[in-house]
């Protein structure tokens, strides 16, 4: 029989292991992205028109989790409405209550879908959240990274990378999610972000996401050297601000002060791409229930792009 005091330094030494482990895998990104990449699309008939791209900033809304179901059934029914090919969405939950909101995101769309975990872990905390990719086509090619630096030993950003095979070709699509603290730190993400892209991409390519960076920040203005602003080449004087509602059920006519929501273009000379248009979407609340709801605390984008002269 083993005396107390090393029976204690034992039950010690394993609480503490266990609360370790605990905080170790409490959150950690993706070691995989999951869901359904091709095949579960129902949604193969489109409206006639260019390839049309959206992206979104869910706001997974941790830990109260407000509205959370009405709202995704608020963004369910926008991009029904829209009609994208491809959907990029940002801060995408997985909650007891509701199971993966990708996968919940996806089945009322009728899209193929893919998701990485960004932070939390469903079996650490009953929560995690990260990026995913909706898509009409099939998707292919997946890859993703962690962008360097992290900003904090729970804190997490990840971009997300997938091919669409499309109508118009194949075309590499990125979401992202850029941490909103040390402007410094999210500048060497950005960097980050931009390697990850060139290193994999040959044809026609879309980077969308929250970048929580102002347009005239650094980090922005050496993407913009890069890629298309599709919003601004879309409106060379409005502020396109796409953030952010301070409640959720603010009433119609908040306005939005901060634009930190970018869908960039990146195309090789032999595509031809140009932006046809690009406008903000989910912009206003919805009224429900006896009163205003907004879908998302952000609102978000969709652009159409004209590709080898096919619009």
């Amino acid at each position: 029989m083993l005396h107390r005091p090393r029976a204690c330094v034992c039950l010690f030494l394993a609480a503490a292991l266990a609360v370790a482990m605990w905080i170790y895998n409490v959150s950690r990104p993706g070691t995989q992205a999951g869901g359904c990449p091709e095949g579960c699309a129902q949604n193969a008939d489109r409206s006639d028109g260019p390839l049309r791209i959206m992206s979104l900033n869910v706001l997974h809304g941790f830990p109260r989790f407000e509205r959370l179901r009405e709202r995704l059934d608020l963004i369910a029914e926008e991009i029904r409405r829209q009609d994208p090919d491809i959907v990029c969405l940002q801060e995408v939950p997985w909650t007891p209550q509701l199971g993966s909101a990708a996968h919940y995101l996806a089945e009322g769309t009728g899209l193929n879908y893919l998701y990485l975990r960004a932070n939390g872990n469903r079996w650490a905390m009953l929560f995690e959240e990260g990026e995913a990719i909706l898509s009409r086509y099939a998707l292919h090619d997946m890859d993703f990274a962690e962008l360097q630096p992290r900003a904090g030993f729970f804190e997490h950003r990840m971009v997300l990378g997938a091919t669409a095979v499309t109508p118009w070709g194949e075309v590499r699509v990125f979401v992202t999610h850029l941490t909103n603290g040390d402007p410094e730190v999210n500048r060497a993400q950005a960097d980050s972000l931009m390697t990850f892209v060139a290193s994999g991409v040959h044809d026609l390519a879309i980077i969308a996401g929250d970048f929580n960076a102002s347009e005239d920040s650094p980090q922005i203005q050496d993407i913009r050297r890069q890629a298309v602003d599709t919003y601004r080449v879309a409106h060379p004087e409005d502020g396109g601000h796409t953030c952010c509602v301070d409640s959720l059920f603010s009433p119609n006519g908040e306005s939005l002060d901060e634009r930190i929501d970018y869908l960039f273009l990146l195309a090789p000379p032999q595509h031809r791409a140009t932006v046809a248009s690009c406008d903000r979407v989910l912009d206003q609340p919805f009224w429900v229930s006896g009163g205003w709801l907004w879908a998302s605390d952000h609102a978000g984008l969709l652009a159409a792009f004209c590709v080898n002269q096919l619009c």
